[in-house]
């Protein structure tokens, strides 16, 4: 399954969102900092180079947000938790 996201990726100060567009439609996913921590690269950023660095961070982040998909069982939202980060 590719990502393709849907719009831009906004952040709020707590978490990354973004649509993805699936066989089943849009799903919202919703990253939040301490998964985005969970990154090496991003172990200690701080909300600036969070908000620049969005659109790096989902792409790397993809390989995971394809598992969950893939199990989402055509939820409309899903959260990407740290421990799902490998």
């Amino acid at each position: 399954m590719s990502i393709e996201f849907v719009g831009d990726i906004e952040w709020d100060g707590k978490a990354l969102c973004a649509r993805v567009a699936t066989g089943f439609g849009e799903v919202l996913c919703r990253v939040p900092r301490e998964t985005i921590h969970a990154l090496p690269v991003y172990s200690d950023a701080i909300e600036r180079e969070i908000r620049s660095q969005r659109h790096a961070i989902m792409e790397r982040l993809a390989p995971a947000l394809r598992a969950k998909l893939a199990i989402a069982d055509r939820d409309r939202a899903i959260e990407l938790l740290p421990s799902e980060v490998h």
